[in-house]
């Protein structure tokens, strides 16, 4: 029956729709403080008539990470350090600590190191300018205006600059000049080198923009020297002259989250769910102990009550990061059952806000359609609503999120025009929203109006270019100009124009699929 669940799920059509928003703004944020962010989503997967993704969503997306926790900055700026860099060493790890708080001393062999470096020599180069230069002349690149990595201030503000203006391979530039400075440039994998809270988290910048490309083979080559982050030299305390008796971790907690996930980028999504479910064990302890009037590592508090329950809000805060972090994950490997398991969990947490309860819950509906279950999704969908229903009052307009649950639902049951009407009438109220406009084009199409189709999305990159030219966009828009002509190299290249006027350097050119 679960093969045939499966087989449910890959027959329909939910891999060619949306139905969230890439959010990438957590690391450009300029409020943030150092080790105060939290992991990007990974990028999202082409969407449309391929077989590179089986989901009704890019699987990292499943979530808006703002909507879900629009108070966990807040949170998270507002906590003293003791309780944001607090984490549980093992055992190994905790020995030598001691062993150096007692005797200052932190000459230790290499092992106990953690020793990275660049495996990058040059910069990473501009796909879309060296596309435009191939396939339109070099005389089109007068009209391409992005930053270079030697364009801005060569520090935290440059990176932030750059970042904002989607220039993620400049900024993965930046951050190789930055980090040698701390001599952990090219080649200097497997040689030590002190470390800094500032240089943890251009590391984590790094890696995370690396993700969000898709750079797997760097990826992988320059997260491995950090393991999960538990050798002593990751710990205030290793650097008695520098920090004094600070305790807690130099690494954020964002750091840890993204190097357990990193695994579900090259494919072995089971290692990632096995490293996140490490975390949650971590964050479960600390939970215990501060509920048991501890500190967050077990020892003796010297914080009071206030300071407690603010420390268990940012740890329970935490641990619903993981979980999702785990949903995500297990839905990447179609393990639907743990998916539904963990959000039904996360939703019987009893801090969530009625938003974000209903987000929680309207997100399992989806995971039931993922799963081909539409009975089980129309009756979560339902229970939304009735209890929105309660809330304000019957007779309320539907909500965005409701109108997309049903145009989700329509799609489920092969009811491209109700879920065409259903996405146009959310649409209304954010004309701008570039997954609807993508829904309604793909809803189009199967209707049997490819012209339509195209014509929607040509208006919407001509109408808002800087919005609309996403990579599942483009791939859209491409394939659909390859159905409905077979001289359609010219309306991408057209694209391509818009790409390289109004986009950074961040665009896998290969979703114009113009090779």
């Amino acid at each position: 029956m679960a093969e045939e669940s499966n087989q449910t799920s890959d027959n329909n059509l939910g891999r060619y729709f949306d139905s969230s928003h890439t959010i990438f703004d957590e690391i450009v944020s300029s409020n943030l403080p150092p080790g105060a962010t939290s992991a990007p989503a990974p990028a999202p997967a082409p969407s449309m008539l391929t077989s590179v993704t089986t989901e009704l969503l890019p699987a990292s997306d499943l979530f808006k990470q703002n909507d879900l926790f629009n108070n966990e900055r807040s949170i998270e700026s507002s906590a003293v350090d003791y309780h944001r860099d607090a984490w549980i060493p093992c055992d190994k790890t905790r020995k030598i600590l001691r062993t150096i708080a007692a005797s200052g001393n932190n000459n230790h062999d290499r092992e106990n190191l953690t020793m990275p470096g660049l495996t990058l020599q040059n910069d990473m180069t501009d796909p879309i300018k060296d596309a435009t230069i191939h396939y339109l002349g070099i005389d089109e690149i007068i009209h391409r205006n992005i930053s270079t990595a030697s364009d801005v201030t060569q520090d935290e503000r440059g990176l932030r600059n750059l970042i904002q203006s989607e220039c993620y391979r400049a900024a993965v530039n930046l951050t190789g000049r930055l980090l040698a400075i701390y001599g952990q440039g090219y080649g200097k994998i497997n040689y030590p080198s002190k470390h800094t809270p500032h240089s943890l988290q251009l590391w984590y910048t790094r890696l995370a923009l690396l993700s969000k490309l898709r750079q797997v083979d760097v990826l992988k080559a320059e997260s491995q020297p950090f393991g999960n982050l538990d050798k002593p030299d990751m710990y205030f305390i290793y650097y008695p002259e520098l920090y004094g008796t600070r305790h807690g971790s130099m690494a954020s907690f964002a750091f840890r989250l993204l190097l357990a996930e990193l695994p579900n980028y090259w494919g072995d999504s089971k290692e990632a769910i096995d490293n996140l479910y490490k975390l949650l064990a971590t964050i479960d302890q600390i939970l215990r102990n501060l509920n048991d009037g501890l500190a967050e590592e077990g020892g003796h508090a010297k914080f009071s009550d206030n300071e407690r329950n603010d420390s268990i809000r940012l740890w329970t805060g935490r641990k619903s990061r993981v979980l999702i972090s785990i949903v995500n994950c297990s839905l990447s490997i179609k393990n639907f059952s743990l998916a539904i398991d963990v959000l039904e969990d996360l939703c019987l947490m009893p801090s969530w806000t009625a938003e974000q309860l209903e987000i929680l819950k309207s997100s399992c509906g989806r995971v039931y359609l993922f799963l081909g279950d539409v009975t089980a999704a129309e009756k979560i969908f339902a229970g939304i609503k009735e209890a929105r229903d309660v809330a304000s009052g019957n007779g309320k307009s539907p909500t965005m999120r409701e109108l997309i649950d049903r145009g989700l639902m329509a799609v489920a049951q092969n009811s491209f025009q109700d879920a065409y009407n259903c996405f146009k009438i959310a649409s209304a109220s954010d004309p701008s929203n570039v997954m609807l406009i993508n829904n309604m084009a793909v809803c189009l199409l199967y209707s049997g109006q490819l012209k339509s189709a195209v014509q929607l999305l040509e208006t919407a990159v001509m109408r808002n270019p800087i919005k609309s030219l996403q990579e599942t966009v483009l791939l859209n828009i491409s394939t659909l100009f390859e159905l409905h002509t077979t001289h359609c190299k010219q309306s991408k290249l057209q694209l391509l124009r818009q790409m390289n006027r109004y986009k950074g350097d961040a665009t896998d050119i290969s979703c114009l699929k113009l090779a």
